[in-house]
């Protein structure tokens, strides 16, 4: 048997339809979340013709619905106030089962949490609540509380309420679509814009009159990376050159790298010892780190006409030095913690006596720490056991590297920057 309409049912019907109608046009015209809640909340408010109405989005990492807005003359005082565990009064209640609520008289109902309203002074008496969902899951859930020129919610009143929650819960999740577009994007830019930026700060090698023969070469795991070189002439026969790994990724690495090459090119003219420099460049950069960000870096000075070169290490690498008969060293230095973490730290240098011929590699973590597919290192052995080849140029020599490196961890994704700078005395 078909079920029969009063006329009174079918004028709540049209009523209905027409308020649905209305709710559409007002939930899709923005894409700002913050707004779109003050939209749904006053909406809903007059859509149900209560005195208050209220938001609460679930907080997926906490388990907790948060009251983002609420409206009206006592509920504004509600917006990113409270926290509600899930299963705790009645929206709490609502969020845990996914079950609508009529509740008339909260007086009566064991659910209904009174701190919110001891907190607030406000008065709920009646409260009609209602999940939102999207793609089947919950969301957060959608309360209107005490009716308006009646003296209680109905199952109609709740029906309507549920076609809207369905729509709100759409429209949130179209503007956090939104919202997370916008800030990808965003972010993009801004690499973007630091990349560029950071690639301006190195130096054109190619275009320097340099006593010895600098091939640099970087790969960044990122868009903007943490490795960065420098070349400084100190005078017609030195130069001082630096490699460096700031800790961290991204934007805040490229900010950080520029203040350590921005104050090296201003102290590097002024204090010939690589020690002194590290010392007072540590003590610059301690005084102004943010984030805890430090760099380890190697310093070197080389003097043509003596051929004589110093090493200065901030917790960096050891240098690989090949001779012009083939031998292999690896050159350590007694260096000191990364700069920037604690000031007043003290650096210690070595000096050795080049020939010829000979061929300096400095590097970066991100060349022997690269993983191949089995979790295996390309390591300081592997680019020891790589540089005793013959190459014709130290520009062979880097390419020829970071090929090697990339056949080692063909597969795996790129996880650190690559950098390298070889270097080669001339006769």
């Amino acid at each position: 048997m078909k079920k029969q309409f009063s006329p009174q049912d079918a004028r709540q019907t049209v009523e209905h339809l027409r308020k649905v109608l209305s709710v559409n046009s007002k939930l899709n015209s923005t894409l700002d979340l913050d707004e779109l809640l003050t939209v749904i909340m006053s909406t809903a408010a007059e859509v149900m013709n209560a005195e208050v109405a209220s938001l609460l989005l679930l907080d997926e990492k906490t388990q907790e619905l948060i009251f983002r807005v609420a409206l009206g003359e006592q509920g504004s005082h509600l917006v990113e106030q409270f926290r509600v565990s899930v299963g705790e009064g009645i929206a709490g209640y609502v969020a845990k089962t996914g079950e609508s609520l009529i509740v008339n008289d909260t007086r009566q109902d064991k659910r209904f949490a009174q701190r919110f309203d001891q907190d607030t002074g406000f008065s709920s008496k009646a409260i009609v609540c209602v999940p939102l969902k999207a793609k089947g899951k919950i969301i957060g859930v959608i309360e209107a509380i005490n009716p308006q020129k009646r003296k209680a919610f109905t199952g109609s009143d709740l029906e309507l309420f549920e076609i809207f929650a369905d729509q709100a819960a759409l429209a949130v999740e179209n503007a956090k679509m939104h919202t997370q577009i916008v800030k990808q994007e965003k972010a993009k830019q801004e690499l973007a814009i630091a990349r560029e930026i950071q690639q301006n700060f190195l130096p054109d090698l190619s275009k320097m009159a340099l006593p010895l023969e600098v091939v640099a070469r970087t790969l960044p795991a990122r868009d903007v990376g943490g490795d960065f070189y420098d070349a400084v002439l100190l005078d017609e026969d030195r130069i001082g050159l630096l490699i460096a790994d700031v800790s961290g990724k991204g934007v805040p690495a490229a900010l950080f790298m520029i203040n350590t090459i921005s104050n090296f090119r201003f102290l590097a003219p002024h204090y010939s010892a690589p020690t002194t420099l590290l010392g007072i460049l540590n003590d610059i950069l301690a005084q102004n780190s943010t984030r805890g960000m430090f760099v380890t870096l190697l310093y070197l000075v080389f003097d043509r006409r003596s051929k004589k070169m110093e090493f200065a290490s901030a917790g960096h690498h050891p240098v690989l030095r090949r001779t012009s008969s083939g031998e292999i060293s690896v050159i350590e230095s007694a260096g000191g913690i990364p700069l920037g973490m604690m000031p007043g730290s003290e650096y210690l240098s070595c000096q050795i006596q080049t020939a010829p011929g000979d061929i300096f590699l400095l590097y970066t973590d991100g060349i022997i720490e690269a993983r191949n597919k089995k979790k295996e290192e390309y390591s300081l052995a592997k680019l020891q056991h790589f540089f005793q080849g013959k190459f014709d140029t130290v520009s062979d020599l880097t390419e020829a590297i970071l090929r090697d490196v990339e056949t080692f961890t063909q597969g795996v994704d790129q996880h650190d920057d690559m950098t390298l700078l070889g270097l080669k005395v001339s006769a």
